[in-house]
């Protein structure tokens, strides 16, 4: 029985990831510069003029909002698909997923449809 030896990643799949996780650690850097000062200042607003059941409301807003992007934002975890997968990040999720890399795998997917219905219609052939 012939042994099987796995490909791993394509390059190409490896530059896209590589762009992805770029793009995803610089936008979760700008969240923090964002977020950091104003958590402060809803924190000593809350503290100061929070009365009774109002207290901490908006920070813990604010902190709900960051937990909602952070979980979109999925920074790690489809790494852990990814490694040695032919379609890479992709691999951990399904386009539309809610997540940040399910989005781009499903506009991808689009955009590839329409590039194809639109070879198809004028005649010419596509490759991939």
């Amino acid at each position: 029985m012939p042994s099987r030896i796995p490909e791993g990643t394509p390059p190409r799949v490896l530059i896209r990831d590589f762009v992805i996780f770029q793009a995803k650690t610089f936008i979760d850097g700008l969240k923090d510069i964002v977020v950091i000062p104003f958590a402060t200042i809803l924190f000593a607003l809350d503290l100061i003029f929070g009365k009774g059941d109002k207290r901490g409301r908006t920070f813990y807003a604010l902190m709900g909002a960051c937990e909602s992007f952070d979980r979109w934002m999925n920074l790690y975890k489809p790494a852990s698909q990814a490694r040695g997968s032919a379609e890479g990040l992709f691999a951990g999720s399904e386009p539309g997923d809610g997540s940040m890399v399910g989005d781009i795998e499903g506009f991808v997917q689009r955009h590839a449809a329409r590039r194809t219905a639109s070879a198809a219609q004028s005649g010419v052939p596509t490759t991939r």
